[in-house]
C-alpha cells in the first residue's frame, strides 16, 4: 500500500512540474511577442465612409503599403471604401468589439466617448490649417486620444477632410441673414445643429445618403460639406450656389481597435503607430489638392455660383454664432485651446 501511494505522488509532483513548465513558457512567449507569434503573418482591415477618389481614401492605401514594406511583408492591410463596413457609428463599434481592426470616421461620433472632441465642431474655431494643425497634434489632441483609449480605442494620428462649406440651392448666401429660415442638412452632432439653428436656419440631420435625393426633391434647401464630398456625392448637381464659410477644419482620426493592438507585439504596434504618423502629412497635402481640383472642376461644368467670402463677410457669420459659444460647455478647455493659439 506505501508502495502504492509512493507511486501515485511521485506522478502528482511530475503533472505538477510539467504543469509549471508550460503555463511559464505560455507567459513568456506572451509577455515576449504580445500574444501572437512574431513570425505569423496577420491580415488586418480599415474602414471608412467616404468615396475611394479621396484623400482619406489614397491615404488608407498608402498606410497598408507602408505597413506591409516596414513588417518585410508580415503585416497586410486590407481597404474597405464607402461604408462598406458600415456607417460611422458602426466603425466605432466594430473597433471596440475588435471584429475591425481600423477605422477612419468622422470627428463627430466620438462625442460619445469624450466630451472633448466636442470643441472641434464649434464653427470657425480655426482660421486656417496650421491653426487647425497645431491643437490637433499638440496637447489637446493627444489628450482626446488617451481618453478614448478607456473606451477600447486607440488613436494613432489625425487626418482630414478638409474644410466644411455650405451648398444652397436657390439663395446666394453671403451673409447670415441669407441664411434665414432655410433647412440646412447637418450631421447629427448637437454643435452643428446648434450653429445653423443660432444663425437662423432650420438644421435638419439626416443620414449621408439620403442627401442627394432630398436636395434634388427640395426636402431641404442646401447642405454643409467639404469640396471632395460636394463633388463626389453630385450635390453640386442639384444646387446653384456654393458659399466657401469654411465654418468647420473636418479632421478625422485614425483610429485602432485596442483589441487588435494588444494582440501585436511591441516592435509590430511600433510599425503601425509610425505609419499611421507618416501619411498623416501626406494625406493632409493630398486633401488640399483635392480641394483645389474638385472646386476647379465644379467651376468648370459652369453649373454653379461659388462665393468666395472675403475675411469681413466670414467674421459676421463667426459673430452670429457667438451664442454657441457662449453655450459651450467646456469653457476651460476653450480658453486652453485659445491660449495656445496666441488669442
Amino acid at each position: 500500500m506505501k508502495k502504492y501511494w509512493k507511486i501515485i505522488t511521485i506522478a502528482l509532483v511530475a503533472l505538477f512540474v510539467m504543469g509549471l513548465a508550460v503555463g511559464c513558457g505560455g507567459n513568456d512567449q506572451a509577455a515576449e511577442t504580445g500574444g501572437e507569434k512574431a513570425d505569423k503573418p496577420v491580415t488586418l482591415r480599415v474602414g471608412h465612409t467616404v468615396q475611394e477618389d479621396t484623400a482619406l481614401h489614397k491615404g488608407a492605401l498608402k498606410f497598408a503599403e507602408i505597413v506591409d514594406e516596414k513588417s518585410d511583408g508580415q503585416i497586410k492591410v486590407e481597404v474597405f471604401a464607402a461604408s462598406a463596413m458600415g456607417g460611422n457609428r458602426e466603425l466605432i463599434e466594430s473597433l471596440q468589439a475588435g471584429s475591425l481592426d481600423f477605422a477612419l470616421p468622422a470627428m463627430g461620433v466620438l462625442g460619445g466617448f469624450t466630451d472633448k472632441t466636442a470643441i472641434f465642431d464649434l464653427p470657425y474655431l480655426f482660421k486656417n490649417d496650421e491653426e487647425a494643425e497645431k491643437i490637433l497634434d499638440g496637447e489637446i489632441g493627444q489628450d482626446i486620444f488617451e481618453q478614448i483609449e478607456e473606451t477600447g480605442l486607440k488613436g494613432l494620428a489625425y487626418w482630414t477632410q478638409g474644410w466644411r462649406n455650405l451648398t444652397t440651392g436657390d439663395v446666394a448666401v453671403d451673409s447670415p441673414e441669407k441664411i434665414k429660415g432655410l433647412k440646412i442638412r447637418t450631421m447629427e452632432v448637437p454643435l452643428h445643429m446648434e450653429h445653423f439653428n443660432t444663425i437662423g436656419a432650420s438644421a435638419v440631420p439626416m443620414a449621408f445618403s439620403e442627401v442627394y435625393t432630398s436636395l434634388q426633391q427640395g426636402v431641404i434647401d442646401g447642405q454643409e460639406n467639404p469640396y471632395v464630398n460636394i463633388y463626389l456625392m453630385g450635390f453640386y448637381e442639384v444646387q446653384e450656389y456654393i458659399t466657401e464659410t469654411q465654418h468647420i477644419y473636418d479632421p478625422v482620426p485614425m483610429l485602432m481597435s485596442l483589441v487588435t493592438w494588444d494582440k501585436l507585439s511591441p516592435e509590430r504596434q511600433q510599425i503601425v503607430k509610425e505609419a499611421a504618423e507618416e501619411v498623416k502629412a501626406w494625406e493632409r497635402e493630398e486633401a488640399r489638392k483635392d480641394k483645389a481640383k474638385y472646386k476647379e472642376v465644379i467651376e468648370g461644368t459652369g453649373q454653379n455660383q461659388i462665393i468666395e467670402l472675403t475675411d469681413a463677410q466670414r467674421a459676421k457669420f463667426r459673430d452670429a454664432a457667438q451664442p454657441v459659444y457662449d453655450n459651450f460647455k467646456d469653457q476651460a478647455l476653450l480658453k486652453e485651446l485659445q491660449k495656445a493659439l496666441g488669442r
